[in-house]
């Protein structure tokens, strides 16, 4: 048996023992990928790869060719691939570690001026500016689909250098008709659910602009953390 070969060997015996603590069959001796799949949502999104290691077990464990020699020859970017998806396994990225935490975050309130507001954002490079009550609770979201929405609700409106936030709270609410919606989970959902939040079509015109943390996903408990998109998209192990 090749060095490779006894590396696979022990790897898979590793992600059948994680697999099936999260099917809840620790301790089993079967590969139960499905059952963990519909559990376990960090498992759903790699059952095609984890049944395809399946496969080379079975392979190395039970060959039905005659021929001298081994039929499946383990590659150390394989072992890679593995390792990186035991360690994802073991270690998910999860909501509590992802975005800016609260003390981090631009907040505004209802006194602040829109316009300063807007040029901070394009100064800093930030998109959503969460307004929180006096309980730190988010009651609304200065964007610029708030903007554009405040616009265009009549005829000739303008946003004044002196307006205040107060002003167009209607339009930031999070409840608001417009192009941006909001999404509020607890610390330890998996980036594979914000990301599937994220290029979720909510409508032809709707998508979730930011997504919120708090202490077990109610919008009516303190914020905790703000993660965009961008914050998310791509880091997740497809």
């Amino acid at each position: 048996m090749t060095e490779t070969t006894e590396r696979f060997i022990r790897l898979f015996e590793e992600l059948v023992a994680e697999v099936n603590k999260r099917a809840g069959v620790s301790g089993s001796f079967s590969f139960d990928i499905e059952r963990a799949a519909s559990r376990d949502g960090v498992v759903k999104k790699q059952q095609n790869l984890l049944r395809y290691i399946r496969d080379v077990r079975n392979a190395l464990q039970h060959p039905k060719h005659r021929s001298q020699g081994p039929a499946v020859l383990i590659s150390e970017s394989f072992l890679v691939e593995i390792e990186a998806l035991l360690d994802h396994l073991k270690n998910p990225v999860r909501a509590g570690s992802l975005g800016i935490a609260r003390k981090r975050i631009r907040i505004a309130s209802v006194s602040d001026r829109p316009g300063d507001l807007a040029m901070e954002m394009k100064a800093n490079g930030f998109s959503h500016v969460p307004i929180l009550n006096k309980h730190d609770v988010v009651v609304g979201v200065f964007n610029e689909a708030a903007v554009f929405d405040f616009l265009w609700s009549e005829d000739a409106k303008i946003i004044e250098r002196t307006m205040s936030v107060e002003e167009i709270l209607p339009h930031c609410r999070l409840d608001a008709d417009h192009t941006e919606t909001f999404r509020f989970v607890g610390p330890r959902v998996p980036i594979e659910e914000l990301v599937d939040l994220f290029r979720a079509i909510q409508s032809p015109t709707t998508r979730v602009g930011a997504v919120f943390v708090t202490a077990s996903g109610k919008e009516t408990e303190k914020l905790q953390r703000l993660i965009t998109p961008w914050d998310v998209l791509g880091r997740a192990i497809e």
